[in-house]
């Protein structure tokens, strides 16, 4: 219950206590969650406190409000840790969610100037191209777009664009062998087409990883930038050791 002594703000209060419900499994993803009117009856709670911890909820991810419809429990964010051999897809199967893929475009395309010279090409120079929706229970959870160096299009198999985990395409024999990815992870705010393509508002908030993936010679196999959904999507980081 709410203890009105706290030195906790009430609203901070209730949204602990509903998000409780929600992580303890007593409200399921899916569920109808009270409303504002029905919650400031039940804890004798003004509507601006009711509203602020409704705000943390969504803000949180442990909801989703639609207009006319109502508050809903959220589906659990997927959580992904960048451990050698297991791709995000690996994760979301181990989490009880379906992995998926829409392939939205793939072909050869001159490239950005920042990814041309990370591929060691000239301005304007050729490259592969995909860009995809990854899905999680058949919604999208990201925007993928990968650019591979224009020696490499041999060794691509399109068709694993959409199976697997990212790179499957890019599995020939050898050719990952003794590869290595270093990533960037920033936040930002979703552009009119990454809201678009990921069913969320402008300006939501989404988690950009930029990956840059190293043959075991030190040449760039794939530059790759994912956006995914804030709400939604989770990066785990676990350190093998305490630094000095």
């Amino acid at each position: 219950m709410l203890q009105r002594s706290s030195p906790l703000p009430l609203y901070h209060q209730l949204k602990q206590l509903l998000a409780d419900r929600i992580q303890s499994g007593e409200w399921k993803p899916g569920d109808l969650v009270p409303g504002e009117h029905e919650l400031q009856d039940t804890f004798h709670l003004s509507r601006t406190t009711v509203r602020q911890a409704m705000q943390e909820l969504e803000r949180e991810g442990f909801v989703t409000r639609h207009r006319g419809r109502g508050t809903f429990v959220a589906r659990p964010r997927a959580i992904h840790s960048p451990e050698p051999k297991a791709s995000i897809s690996d994760y979301l199967i181990a989490q009880g969610i379906k992995p998926g893929w829409r392939v939205l475009a793939s072909g050869s395309e001159p490239a950005p100037l920042a990814v041309a010279a990370r591929l060691q090409l000239a301005p304007g120079g050729l490259a592969f191209c995909s860009r995809r929706l990854r899905l999680a229970d058949d919604a999208p959870l990201g925007h993928l777009e990968a650019w591979v160096p224009p020696d490499l299009l041999p060794r691509i198999d399109p068709a694993m664009l959409a199976v697997g985990g990212s790179l499957e395409y890019l599995r020939a024999p050898g050719l990952l062998k003794g590869s290595r990815a270093e990533r960037t992870l920033a936040a930002a705010a979703a552009s009119e087409l990454e809201a678009d393509l990921l069913g969320v508002p402008v300006g939501a908030p989404l988690l950009k990883i930029q990956r840059i993936t190293f043959a075991a010679d030190g040449r760039v196999l794939e530059d790759f930038c994912g956006s995914y959904r804030g709400d939604r999507f989770r990066y785990r980081i676990t350190p093998t050791h305490e630094p000095a």
